[in-house]
């Protein structure tokens, strides 16, 4: 038997459920693109004629709810990103024990044979 021992637990990971997320957050985060953009053309056509206090409020609370959009849009693409790589990095586990698996079952199955050989040359 080989002296060591590979990881013989599968990796926990639910690329499922990482797919649905990613998805959902990509979705989300084009959402908060389109309608960002649809609120700014719409308020450019609605504050042509506008002129005081109150437009440059608006304005303001335009511009502010426009950079949070964007703020939202962003940080669900990162987390839909951190989400990939966490996926990928699974998957690159799975596959390293999976092969250190097998490379041990080779050793293993070597040894029998050696053992065998030598078993039968002293008989």
């Amino acid at each position: 038997m080989p002296d060591w021992q590979p990881n013989w637990e599968d990796v926990r990971w639910d690329h499922g459920a990482a797919r649905d997320a990613t998805s959902a957050l990509r979705h989300a985060a084009d959402l908060l693109d389109r309608t960002a953009a649809e609120r700014a053309r719409v308020a450019q056509e609605a504050t042509e004629q506008w002129r005081g206090r109150y437009r440059e409020e608006f304005g303001e609370h335009l511009d502010q709810m426009l950079a949070r959009a964007r703020e939202l849009a962003r940080e669900c693409r990162d987390a839909l990103g951190a989400i990939a790589q966490a996926s990928q990095r699974a998957s690159e586990e799975q596959m390293r024990r999976e092969r250190e698996r097998e490379r041990w079952r080779a050793e293993k199955k070597d040894e029998e044979r050696e053992n065998r050989r030598k078993q039968q040359g002293t008989s």
